[in-house]
Formats: C-alpha cells, structure tokens, sequence
C-alpha cells in the first residue's frame, strides 16, 4: 500500500495541507493568486474544502522591498484587510481578494504575481527588451497608449516600455496565447501551459476591468451634466433676484 503524502501547515488555512500536482483539465484556481493553477501545488486535505495554492505562492515571503515602494516594505497578507474584502493592485490597476503585498501606512497594495514581475522582457515583435517602470513613461500631460491593444494605461499604473522605440505595453500582455501542443519536453509543456493560462486569466480580468472603466466614465459624465445644469439654475435665480 502506497504510503500518503505528508501534510503541512500554511498560515493562510486553517487545516493542514498536502502536496498535489494540478492537471489543465481540473481546472483549479490558485486560492492566493487567483490564477489558474498548473503543476506543483498544495491543496486542503478535507476533501469537502476546495483550497488550493500554487508552490510557489506558498513559498512567498512574508515580507518584500520593492523598488516600487522604497518608503515601506510590504507585508503578505492572505486576505484584503479592508471591509469590502478586495482591493485594487497599484501595479496593474485590476482588482484581487486573494493574497496581497500591503502596505498599511500608505494603503498601497499589490498583487502577488505584479510585485515578481521581471524587471524586462521581451514581447513578440519588438526586438528591444523592455523595461519595467513604476509610472507612465509619458511627461507634461502626454498621455501613454498600449502599443498592444491601444488602449490608454492610467500615469500611476505600472508598464513595460522601450525608450529607444518609444514602445510600450500594460503590465501584463495583452494578447492571449494559444494552448501548446502536447507532447515534446514535459518540463517545457508544463511551463507554456502555465504562462499561457495566467495570459487568459489576465486577459479576461483586463477586458472587465475596461468595461467597468467605460461605465464608471458615463456615470461621471451624466454627473458632470447634472451638476452644470444645476449651476446654470442658480444663476439664473440669482439673476432674477437682482430684477
């Protein structure tokens, strides 16, 4: 008889943890990150609790210097501690309610996979790498377009940029890849499998982010016309009351 795996703990859940390795077609999602989950993993040993974590987000540490946010080190923290339980990431400007890097003296918060993010990288079809930067590269009120998806990337988010080109994308990419083929090196499958489902995930998060973003715009709009109107009302009481 095969002998079990051993359990372990993680301060994140409260029952005990044993080691599990995801296949694509179960489909989990990563309890801390919240991304598709892929490969070495833990997972709850109570069958009726649906809690899994990447290896890796359970290995991160409790604590992160970020050239970010120099003032302040980031603490890990397993759940927002804000009362809506979610926050939006200062890196990528989406929302999460997972793990988070926090910093409470300023409220600034990042996403646990936004705060590994490689200082550059190279995107397909540009021949510069590309470097990280934590605001827009964009100066005296320019405004910063995707050269991906050309959509326009908020001054405060973070981005990857070449100066040489003047070229540069959101955080994340913003294309989607296609599922690799099987067969060939396991460890090469694995690791394709494991960027290609973080890029949909991320994809999917950024197409209902800018949709919130398009409604929120409107609702602000309909405020501002409100709000002239109104102005226009009153002056024209004033006016009449000087008659």
């Amino acid at each position: 008889m095969a002998s079990r795996k051993p359990s372990v703990r993680h301060p994140s859940h409260s029952h005990p943890l044993r080691g599990h390795k995801a296949q694509v077609e179960e489909e989990i999602i990563c309890s801390g990150c919240e991304l598709d989950l892929i490969g070495a993993a833990f997972k709850c040993t109570k069958s009726e609790c649906d809690y899994f974590l990447h290896k890796s987000c359970f290995e991160l540490p409790r604590e992160s210097r970020h050239k970010s946010h120099p003032g302040h080190p980031l603490t890990l923290l397993y759940s927002p501690s804000y009362q809506s339980s979610t926050y939006t990431c200062n890196a990528c400007g989406e929302y999460g309610s997972g793990f988070v890097y926090n910093c409470s003296v300023c409220q600034y918060n990042v996403h646990v996979g936004c705060v590994s993010m490689p200082d550059t990288v190279k995107r397909e079809g540009h021949v510069h790498a590309l470097k990280l930067l934590y605001r827009s590269p964009c100066q005296n009120g320019l405004i910063f377009q995707c050269d991906e998806c050309y959509e326009t990337v908020p001054d405060n988010l973070w981005s990857y940029y070449c100066k040489e080109c003047d070229y540069g994308t959101h955080l994340h990419s913003c294309a989607v890849e296609e599922e690799p083929k099987r067969g060939g090196s396991s460890n090469t499958s694995r690791n394709n499998d494991e960027r290609s489902s973080a890029a949909s995930e991320l994809a999917a998060i950024l197409e209902a982010h800018r949709e919130m973003e398009k409604v929120l715009h409107k609702k602000n709009r309909e405020m501002e016309k409100i709000q002239i109107d109104q102005l226009r009302f009153d002056m024209r009481l004033d006016m009449l009351g000087r008659l």
